[in-house]
């Protein structure tokens, strides 16, 4: 989308929120929209409202990824680590929010936790025959990344 189809896109999306602000399908597009032009700050609100209302299924999986990472992107690490913990409570297997969560674990300072959740992530989300043939050996090295065997 050109930039000013985003501009009409939340025109719209702001007019219909007054109308329903209730609907969360309503407000996660405007976070959406608001999101994709680079405008996290006034995209978290609507993102949270569409949490709170109810959204379901993938569109609510987005909704923690893309709420996280806006909180990681202003800078409030803490309630993005917050956010894509309760993600991965309710979507385990999704490997996005793992990257998400792994990503701000680096900027809390937790970086052993990080290297180990991305390795992790990595391995098991992905169908390389490289990673497939040292998985064992990247698994083991991803619970311990300051061990030294000699």
């Amino acid at each position: 989308m050109e930039n000013k189809d985003y501009e009409e896109a939340k025109r719209i999306l702001e007019k219909m929120v007054l109308d329903s602000p209730e609907d969360p399908e309503v407000s996660f597009h405007l976070a959406s929209v608001n999101d994709s032009m680079g405008e996290e700050t006034s995209a978290i609100p609507y993102y949270r409202r569409a949490i709170e209302n109810g959204i379901e299924g993938e569109r609510l999986e987005a909704a923690y990824i893309q709420l996280g990472s806006s909180y990681r992107c202003i800078g409030e690490y803490q309630y993005a680590k917050d956010v894509l913990s309760t993600g991965m409570e309710q979507f385990p297997s999704n490997p996005a929010m793992k990257a998400f969560y792994a990503l701000t674990l680096y900027n809390l300072g937790e970086h052993k936790n990080s290297v180990s959740l991305l390795l992790n992530t990595l391995i098991t989300s992905s169908d390389d025959e490289w990673l497939k043939k040292y998985d064992k050996a990247l698994k083991f090295y991803g619970e311990d990344l300051d061990g030294v065997w000699k």
